[in-house]
C-alpha cells in the first residue's frame, strides 16, 4: 500500500480463541480456522506494519451476535496522499 493510503479492517474479536467449523451455513462441509485475536493485538500489528489506527469501534455481543466484533480504519505512515 502506498503512503497516506487507508485500510479498513474488520472482523471476529475474543481474547486469543479460535473456530474450527466443521459446516458452513448451508449444511455444506467446510475445513478452516477461524482465529479471533484481541483487540489490542490487531491495533499492535497495524502498528507494526506501519499504519497509525484512526478509529477503531469494538462492538459487544447482543441478543443477535454472540461474538465481539472490531472495526479499525488505519493509515499507511509516510509522505504521501492517498490516489
Amino acid at each position: 500500500m502506498a503512503p497516506g493510503g487507508r485500510l479498513p479492517l474488520a472482523g471476529p474479536v475474543g481474547t486469543g480463541t479460535h473456530r474450527r467449523p466443521t459446516h458452513a451455513y448451508s449444511g455444506h462441509p467446510v475445513s478452516y480456522t477461524l482465529h479471533r485475536p484481541p483487540p489490542g493485538h490487531l491495533a499492535a500489528l497495524l502498528r507494526e506494519a506501519g499504519f497509525t489506527a484512526t478509529a477503531q469501534l469494538t462492538q459487544e455481543p447482543d441478543a443477535e451476535s454472540t461474538w465481539r466484533f472490531a472495526n479499525f480504519l488505519a493509515r499507511k505512515e509516510g509522505a504521501g496522499r492517498p490516489a
